[in-house]
């Protein structure tokens, strides 16, 4: 089960209240649809309702995508890992997923993955590509990724080829962690370069005091 708080599990979850609270909670926190998924269906299974219609309707969700969160969940963990996390398993991703599941069953779909991961493969699409449609995806150059991480407070590197670096593991933090302060450093020169030049052209904008000559009294 993907869900790791322990108050989304059936077990700990006794009544109605406290499924809303922590389904709130969930959805603040950003939580994917596919670990929704699996709430939702566990509340279910835990019989707080009887119906998904009566559990959309108490938690303010549609029944559709409450039905399609749901669906979501019939896809293997490891496919799921292997396309870097829950976060991306989008409706369309999901829907795309489930077809060929459909199509080569969990099995072989999921062998499927995995040799596209095996031969290099780590972007979403290309992952698709390989297993999905059946296609070589076309070459692309490695890009390193930086991405927002979910708690909004990180950020995720996503780096091609990871395999190779992992014997470098404390030399690439250490070079991460050089290049990073030197980013700062450049950022804080820009800025003060910035405004170092507004205070230039705010002085030369400033019209120079007109000297008059005072007329003397008669």
């Amino acid at each position: 089960m993907i869900i790791t708080d322990p108050k989304t599990t059936s077990r700990t979850i006794p009544n109605r209240v406290t499924a809303i609270a922590v389904h709130t909670r969930m959805r603040e926190n950003g939580s994917s649809h596919y670990e929704l998924g699996f709430f939702y269906k566990a509340m279910l299974a835990r019989r707080l309702w009887s119906s998904q219609s009566d559990l959309a309707k108490s938690l303010g969700v549609s029944e559709s995508n409450l039905s399609k969160v749901i669906g979501l969940t019939r896809i293997p963990m490891e496919v799921v890992e292997a396309i870097g996390g829950p976060e991306h398993i989008s409706f369309r991703i999901g829907e795309l997923l489930l077809e060929a599941i459909d199509q080569f069953g969990d099995a072989m779909f999921v062998t499927r993955v995995r040799e596209a991961v095996r031969v290099g493969y780590a972007a979403v699409d290309d992952i698709l590509e390989f297993a999905v449609f059946d296609r070589i995806p076309r070459c692309t150059p490695n890009i390193v990724r930086v991405r927002l991480a979910r708690d909004k407070r990180s950020l995720r590197v996503e780096i091609p080829d990871l395999d190779q670096l992992l014997p470098h593991l404390s030399k690439l933090e250490n070079f991460l962690s050089g290049f990073f302060m030197m980013f700062k450093a450049e950022l804080v020169g820009k800025k003060a370069a910035a405004a170092e030049s507004v205070r230039r052209r705010l002085r030369t904008d400033v019209p120079a005091a007109k000297v008059g000559t005072r007329k003397r009294p008669a």
